[in-house]
C-alpha cells in the first residue's frame, strides 16, 4: 500500500461536533480542475496569504511562501524549464523537502511539463543512486531541478542504458530581485487529462514503474480528502512527509495549498532525528490536520521522553491520518495512550488506504470515530477459501483496523482474484476500486497497466484498478487483511521481494538461482520485517557452514540495501514452497515454517531466545569455504521455473504463430517479434485469429500485447463484452451493382490526380525480368494470355474512375470489353544499346494515365535478345500497390505455364473484389457513425500537436520555388552479415527490423540537420481482412512518425521510443493521412504551376519518407524460363527524400534513397546513404552509444561518391527487389 487517504461520504461531520457543528467554518475544496488555474487564482485572490511556511531547522526558524511568491518564482522557473524541453516533457525533482521543491513542482505545472518527483542521491547508497538513474531512464527526463549537493551526482552518472544527458537546472534559476511581475512562462490552464505528474512507486530497482497523474485526478483527489477529512477553510496542516512520496506531496503539501488553508513543513529527516519535533510542531502551529505511517506514531510513542512533553498541547487537532504501510490497533492504542494527559483525542486517528495508482486516496474512516477495530477468525482469514467470521476464542481473534468507507464518486469491490467475480460481504479477496481518481496508467508500460487497470471487464464498467491487497467488506467498511502481490512494506516503504531474491542469487554463489524467496514477517514489535527462505545445494551445504551462508546473506542487504534480516530459512533442494506450475509461493513460506510444514535444515529467527541451527553432518575431509561477500563467478546451479500453462486462448495464439514463424510451439511469455515476427506475418495472424475465435482482432492489439499470454488475456476480454460492444467482424460481400465508391485511400489519389491529371508522381512501373537460361523459350502468346487472364480475375485493372452526381465511383468495365481495358505493346529493343533502352523504359513508365477513360494497366514486351526478355508493367497507384505485385507475380506465374497447356490456372476464386471491399469499408464507417475515425483522429492531433517545421537539410534551392520535381535515386547495399546483427538487435529490444532501420534513419536525418523533433512519413499496408490478401489493389495508408531525437541520446532509448510510437500508430492506422494533415491545418505545399512545374507530394507535416518492404518471392520458374521481378521506377518524387529498404537475393538488404533531383545533388545523397549505413553498423555493435558519438566518415569529392553508386534505373534491374507489401 501506498496511501493516504480520506473518507466516506462528501460533507462527513464530525460526530463530536454537535450543534456546535454549525459554527463551523465552511469546507476547504479546490476552486477549479487543474493546478495551474487554482495557483494563479490564489494568487490574485489572496496575494499575501502564506502559502507554506518551512521549518528549516525543523523546529522555529521558518521561512515562508506567500501565493504571490509562489507564484512569481513558479512563473520564472517555469521560462527556465522550457529552455530545455518543450510541453509534457519530463523534469526530474531531486532537491530535499523544503520550499524550493514546492517551487520546482509548481513550475512544471507552469511549464506544461511533467514532473518527476524523487529525492537527491545519497552518496553512501549505491542502490539508491541506481534507483534513481533508473528512473531518469525510465521516464527520459530532459531537465532536473537539483541543488548544488546533487550536482556531483547528475555529472557523474551515466544514462547511456536509455535516455539522454539531464541538463541542471537551479532552484532559484530566473530569480531577479527588481523582476517585473509579469515575466516569465505560464502555460495558462491545463486540460484535466493532461498529466501533472509520474508517481514513481517504490517497485522493482529493475523496472520502475511511473504512475501517470493528471490534473484531474489530483483535484478529484483532493476534494474527496478535504471532504473526508473535514478540512476547513480556517484548518491548518503540519508535516514532515518527504515529499517525493505521494502521501507528503499530495496529502502534506497539495491538499492544503490547493484547498487555500496554510501548511507548515519540516524535513523528514529532522522528524527521525527527534520525533518529538513532530508533536511539539502540531501543538505549536496549533494544526488542526496532521498524518504520517504507521511507524511514525509507533516512534512517537515510544521514544518521545517525559521532559520532552511538558507545555505540550495536542487539543487541536482533529484529524490524525494513517496510511501508507499496514495499520496496527496495537500502535494506535500506545499513542492514544501516551499523549492522552496532553489533550490528544483518540477520536482524531483516522486509518485510511489508499495507493498512487489511484492518486492517493481510496478509503477513510468517519471522522472523530477513531480507528474501528475489530476481532475476527484467523483461521477462517488463513484458509484457502477465506472468510471473515467471529472468532471462536481469544486463541483464534485476530485484530483488524477498518479503513472506512469510499470516498464520494468512487467505488470498491471485493474480487476474487482468479475468477474475477465480484464477491459477498465477509468474503476475502482483491481490492479493486474505482472512480476519477484512479491514474491514467504506468508511463511507457503497457504491460503492467493492462494487469493493474482493467476497463470494462464483465460485472464491472468502465475503469477499475486491481489493487493486488486483499481485503474483505464487513458493516460497509474495508479491512485490509494482506497482499496479493507480496509486497514487504518497511517503515512505509515498499520492498519488492524480486530486488531481494536477485541481489542473493547475484552476490551469493552457495543459493540454488531460482530457488530463493524474500518474504514479509513479523517482526517483535508488530512492524513488517524481512524473511528470506533460500534453498541451497546438497554440494555446497556440505563444504559451507549454515552460519556462514546466513552471515553473506545479512551482509549482501545490508550492504546493499541496508536492510536488515529478521529470519533465515535455509532449505534443502525441492523445498521451498512452490505452485503446480513452478511459481514461488512467498507468502506460503512463513506460515509453512510456523506450523512445521517447512523444515529448513538451518534457521536464524533474530526474535528467538537464542537463534537455532540444527547443524547437519559435514565430511571432515571437505574444507569450509569463507565468505568474501561477492559472487565469485563460481558455476551456479541454474533451476529455471516452469511458466504458468496455456489457457486455451494462449494455445490457439501460440499454436498459431508455430505454423506461420515456424518455430516450436512457444511459451506463453515468448514475443511475437523476438521469435521473427514482422508486420505482414502480423497482419496473417491477425487474419487467423479472427477465423479462429469469431471477433475483430485490430493489428495493433498483436503489437501492443505481443505474447501468447498478453494477447490470450486480451482476447478473452473482448470475447466477454457483450455482443452490441464489440466491433463488427462482418466480412465484406460480393456487391450487385457495377459501380462502387472510392476507398479512403482511392479518395485520396483521385482528388491529387484532379489537381495534376498529368503528372506521373503515382505511376507505380515494375519490370518482370524473363531469361531461358533454363532451357526454355518464351511463348509470347502465354505471355499476353496470362496478363489477359489477370485483368479477367482482377476487376480492379479494369476500373475506371467517373464523378455521378458530384461524387467520385469507381465503375467496372464487363468482361466482355476486358480485351480493351488494358493496353498491350511489344519492341524489339535488339538494336538499341542499354542507356537508349533504358530511356525508352523511362518514357514508358512516366507517361500519365486518364482515370476516366483508362485504361490503367500498360504492359510491353522488350526482347533484349534471342533468350533475354522484359515485361514491363506500369500502373496507377489508384489500382494498385507493392503487395498487388507480388500477387500479380504468383498469378502471372500460374496463368502462363497454364496457357502454355491450354488449361485454366489452378487459382482459387476470390472471394470478393476490390470494389466490394471500398463498399464495406464505406458502410462499415456509416455503422459506426465515424466514432471510430475519429478517436483515431483525436490521437493524431495529440501526436502531432506543435510539429510545423520541416526538416532542414541543405538544399540546392529555395524549397517554397517553383521547380521540376524529376526525381535521382542512389542505392546502396548492407551485407548479410550486417543485417543478420541488426535482426539481433531487433530481437534484443522486442522490436521488428523496420523499427531498427526507421530509428537510424531518424537518426542520421538529425546528424545532418540538427533537428531534434522530426516525422517521416510510413506506408502501411491497409490490409486488415482476410479477404484482401489475394487482391489486385490499393489499400496503402501512410503514418506520420514523430520522433524526437537528441545527440546525447543512446540509440537503445531511440529504438524503444521508435518501437513504441509503431506500436501506437499501428492502432490508429485506419484514418487516411489527408485527414490528419487537413486536421493538423497542414497544407500540402504547390510549387507553382509555371514553367511546367509540378508540385511535390509531400507535405509540410512530412516531407520525408520510409518503407521498408517485406521479404517477399521475387522470383519464379516458367516452363524453363526464369521470372524476376525487378523494380523500374521512374515516377517523379512524391518527397524530397525518400529511403526504399528491401531484401536482396543474398541475404543482405537494398537501399535505394530517391530524391528530389532540383532540391539535392547527387554526391551529397550519396554521402548521406553512405553515413546511414556507417550509422547502422555503429548502432549494431554498440546500441548504447550516443547517438551524437557515432563516427561518420569524411566526405568524399563528388567523383568519388558518384563512383560508388548507380543510376536507379540501372540498379534496380542489377538489383531485384519485390515492391513488396510494407513493413513495420
Amino acid at each position: 500500500m501506498t496511501v493516504i487517504g480520506i473518507e466516506r461520504h462528501a460533507g462527513a461531520q464530525s460526530q463530536a461536533g454537535g450543534a456546535a457543528a454549525t459554527a463551523l467554518a465552511p469546507l476547504a475544496c479546490t476552486p477549479a480542475g487543474d493546478l495551474v488555474s487554482v495557483t494563479r487564482l490564489y494568487a490574485v485572490q489572496r496575494p499575501h496569504a502564506v502559502a507554506v511556511r518551512f521549518l528549516a531547522d525543523g523546529e522555529t526558524a521558518a521561512l515562508h511562501l506567500t501565493y504571490a511568491e509562489l507564484d512569481a518564482r513558479a512563473r520564472r522557473l517555469a521560462a527556465v524549464l522550457r529552455q530545455h524541453g518543450g510541453a509534457c516533457e519530463r523534469v526530474l525533482l531531486l532537491l530535499p523537502s523544503g520550499l524550493d521543491y514546492i517551487v520546482a513542482f509548481f513550475a512544471c505545472q507552469y511549464a506544461g511539463m511533467i514532473a518527476v518527483p524523487a529525492y537527491p542521491p545519497q552518496a553512501q547508497s549505491s542502490a539508491h543512486a541506481e534507483r534513481l538513474s533508473r528512473i531518469a531512464q525510465d521516464c527520459g527526463a530532459c531537465a532536473a531541478v537539483l541543488d548544488d549537493a546533487s550536482r556531483a551526482w547528475a555529472d557523474a552518472i551515466a544514462f547511456d542504458a536509455g535516455t539522454q544527458r539531464i541538463a541542471q537546472v537551479s532552484p532559484s534559476a530566473g530569480v531577479a530581485h527588481d523582476a517585473d511581475e509579469g515575466e516569465g512562462f505560464c502555460i495558462g490552464a491545463a486540460p484535466g487529462d493532461a498529466i501533472a505528474f509520474l508517481q514513481y512507486t517504490s517497485g522493482s530497482t529493475s523496472a520502475p514503474k511511473g504512475v501517470m497523474v493528471s490534473h484531474a485526478n489530483l483535484c478529484e483527489n483532493i476534494d474527496a480528502m478535504a471532504r473526508s477529512m473535514d478540512c476547513r477553510v480556517d484548518g491548518r496542516m503540519f508535516s514532515w512527509l518527504p515529499l517525493y512520496h505521494d502521501m507528503g506531496l499530495i496529502n502534506g503539501v497539495l491538499m492544503p495549498v490547493l484547498c487555500g488553508f496554510p501548511l507548515t513543513l519540516m524535513a523528514p529527516l529532522h522528524f527521525l532525528e527527534r520525533p518529538a519535533r513532530w508533536l511539539a510542531g502540531v501543538a505549536r502551529e496549533r494544526a488542526t490536520i496532521t498524518g504520517g505511517p504507521d511507524f511514525a506514531f509507533r516512534l512517537c510513542a515510544e521514544r518521545v521522553r517525559d521532559a520532552q512533553l511538558e507545555g505540550l498541547d495536542l487539543a487541536s487537532l482533529r484529524v490524525a491520518f494513517c496510511g501508507s504501510e499496514p495499520i496496527r490497533q496495537r500502535t494506535f492504542e500506545q499513542f492514544a495512550a501516551r499523549f492522552a494527559a496532553h489533550g490528544f483525542d483518540s477520536g482524531a486517528l483516522y486509518p485510511c488506504y489508499g495507493l498512487a495508482e489511484a492518486t492517493l486516496f481510496v478509503t477513510g474512516v468517519t471522522i472523530g470515530a477513531g480507528a474501528p477495530e475489530r476481532s475476527f477468525s484467523a483461521s477462517a482469514l488463513a484458509a484457502s477459501m477465506p472468510l471473515a467470521l467471529p472468532p471462536a476464542g481469544d486463541a483464534d481473534a485476530k485484530q483488524v483496523v477498518g479503513c472506512g468507507v469510499p470516498a464520494a464518486r468512487h467505488s470498491l469491490a471485493i474480487v476474487d482474484p482468479h475468477t474475477g467475480a465480484r464477491l459477498a460481504d465477509g468474503r476475502v479477496g482483491e481490492v479493486w476500486c474505482s472512480g476519477p481518481s484512479i491514474a491514467q496508467g504506468y508511463w511507457h508500460n503497457r504491460q503492467a497497466t493492462s494487469a493493474a487497470f482493467v476497463d470494462d471487464v464483465p460485472g464491472f464498467a468502465g475503469r477499475w484498478l486491481r489493487t493486488g491487497d486483499l481485503g474483505f467488506i464487513d458493516g460497509g467498511g474495508l479491512f485490509i487483511c494482506g497482499r496479493h502481490k507480496d509486497m514487504i512494506v518497511l517503515r512505509g516503504e515498499n520492498v519488492y521481494p524480486q530486488d531481494l531474491e536477485a541481489l542473493l542469487a547475484d552476490r551469493i554463489e552457495w543459493l540454488r538461482r531460482g530457488r530463493i524467496a524474500a518474504f514479509p514477517v513479523e517482526a517483535g514489535d508488530g512492524a513488517e520485517a524481512i524473511g528470506i527462505a533460500a534453498e541451497v545445494p546438497r554440494g555446497r551445504a556440505r563444504q559451507i557452514a549454515p552460519g556462514e551462508i546466513v552471515a553473506a546473506i545479512a551482509a549482501a542487504l545490508g550492504e546493499a540495501f541496508r536492510y536488515e534480516v529478521d529470519l533465515v530459512l535455509l532449505l534443502e533442494p525441492g523445498d521451498l514452497p512452490r505452485t503446480s506450475s513452478g511459481k514461488l509461493q512467498r507468502s506460503a513460506c512463513f506460515d509453512a515454517w510456523r506450523s512445521g510444514a517447512l523444515v529448513p535444515f538451518a534457521v536464524r529467527d533474530a526474535h528467538a531466545p537464542e537463534a537455532r541451527e540444527a547443524q547437519p553432518t559435514f565430511d571432515a575431509n571437505v574444507p569450509a569455504m569463507s565468505y568474501t561477500g561477492a559472487a565469485r563467478g563460481a558455476p551456479q546451479t541454474q533451476c529455471a521455473l516452469e511458466e504458468s500453462p496455456h489457457t486455451p486462448t494462449s494455445r490457439i495464439i501460440a499454436e498459431i504463430w508455430r505454423d506461420m514463424l515456424d518455430v516450436p510451439l512457444p511459451a506463453p511469455s515468448e514475443d511475437f517479434f523476438t521469435l521473427g515476427g514482422r508486420s505482414l506475418l502480423a497482419v496473417k495472424v491477425a487474419w487467423r485469429l479472427r477465423a479462429a475465435l469469431a471477433i475483430d482482432v485490430p493489428l495493433g492489439l498483436l503489437f501492443s500485447h505481443p505474447t501468447p499470454a498478453l494477447l490470450g488475456a486480451a482476447l478473452d476480454t473482448r470475447q466477454a463484452e457483450p455482443l452490441s460492444a464489440r466491433r463488427s467482424v462482418l466480412a465484406p460481400v460480393r456487391r450487385a451493382a457495377a459501380d462502387a465508391p472510392l476507398s479512403l485511400p482511392q479518395e485520396r489519389l483521385w482528388v491529387l490526380w484532379r489537381l495534376e491529371p498529368d503528372s506521373p508522381a503515382y505511376n507505380l512501373a515494375a519490370a518482370l525480368s524473363l531469361e531461358g537460361s533454363l532451357g526454355g523459350a518464351l511463348d509470347t502468346q502465354a505471355v499476353h494470355a496470362a496478363l489477359d487472364m489477370l485483368v479477367g480475375r482482377h476487376e480492379m485493372l479494369r476500373t475506371r474512375f467517373v464523378e455521378i452526381d458530384d461524387e467520385p465511383r469507381q465503375v467496372i468495365v464487363p468482361l466482355t470489353q476486358a480485351k480493351d481495358a488494358w493496353h498491350w505493346d511489344c519492341i524489339d529493343a535488339q538494336h538499341l544499346s542499354p542507356a537508349e533502352c533504358d530511356v525508352q523504359l523511362h518514357r514508358l513508365a512516366r507517361a500519365p494515365f486518364d482515370l476516366t477513360h483508362g485504361p490503367l494497366m500498360r504492359a510491353t514486351l522488350v526482347t533484349l535478345g534471342l533468350e533475354r526478355h522484359l515485361l514491363h508493367l506500369v500502373m496507377h497507384h489508384i489500382v494498385a500497390d507493392g503487395w498487388s505485385f507480388d500477387v500479380l507475380l504468383r498469378e502471372f506465374a500460374a496463368g502462363y505455364r497454364a496457357a502454355r497447356r491450354g488449361e485454366t490456372p489452378a487459382l482459387l476464386p476470390l472471394p470478393i473484389q476490390y470494389a466490394d471491399y471500398a463498399a464495406w469499408q464505406r458502410e462499415r464507417l456509416a455503422a459506426d457513425g465515424r466514432a471510430a475515425l475519429d478517436a483515431q483522429l483525436a490521437w493524431w492531433r495529440a501526436r502531432l500537436a506543435g510539429y510545423d517545421m520541416p526538416l532542414d537539410l541543405p538544399a540546392l534551392r529555395d524549397r517554397n520555388s517553383p521547380f521540376e520535381p524529376h526525381a535521382g535515386r542512389v542505392c546502396v547495399p548492407i551485407s548479410a552479415a550486417l543485417a543478420g546483427r541488426l535482426d539481433a538487435l531487433a530481437r534484443a529490444g522486442q522490436a521488428t527490423l523496420f523499427m531498427v532501420l526507421l530509428a537510424a534513419f531518424d537518426a542520421v536525418l538529425y546528424r545532418y540537420s540538427g533537428a531534434q523533433d522530426i516525422v517521416v512519413a510510413v506506408p502501411v499496408a491497409g490490409r486488415d481482412r482476410p479477404e484482401t490478401e489475394g487482391l489486385i489493389g490499393f489499400f496503402v495508408n501512410t503514418l506520420a512518425m514523430r520522433a524526437s531525437v537528441k545527440g546525447a541520446q543512446p540509440f537503445a532509448a531511440l529504438l524503444r521510443a521508435v518501437r513504441d510510437d509503431s506500436i501506437d500508430a499501428q492502432g490508429n492506422a485506419d484514418v487516411p493521412f489527408d485527414r490528419v494533415v487537413a486536421a493538423l491545418r497542414t497544407v500540402r505545399r504547390d510549387a507553382a504551376s509555371s514553367a511546367g512545374s509540378t508540385p511535390l507530394g509531400g507535405t509540410p507535416l512530412a516531407q520525408i519518407k520510409f518503407v521498408m518492404h517485406d521479404a517477399l518471392d521475387v522470383e519464379r520458374e516458367l516452363d524453363g524460363v526464369r521470372a524476376t521481378l525487378t523494380n523500374a521506377d521512374a515516377s517523379d518524387a512524391r518527397f524530397e527524400l525518400a529511403l526504399d529498404v528491401s531484401r536482396n537475393r543474398l541475404g543482405g538488404l537494398d537501399c535505394v534513397f530517391a530524391y528530389a533531383a532540383a532540391l539535392y545533388d547527387e554526391g551529397f545523397i550519396a554521402q548521406l546513404a553512405r553515413h546511414y549505413v556507417e550509422l547502422i553498423a555503429e548502432a549494431a555493435a554498440t546500441p548504447q552509444r550516443a547517438i551524437g558519438q557515432f563516427t561518420l566518415s569524411e566526405a568524399r569529392d563528388d567523383d568519388a561518391c558518384k563512383s560508388e553508386t548507380r543510376n536507379s534505373d540501372t540498379a534496380a534491374r542489377d538489383t531485384p527487389r519485390a515492391a513488396g507489401a510494407c513493413a513495420a
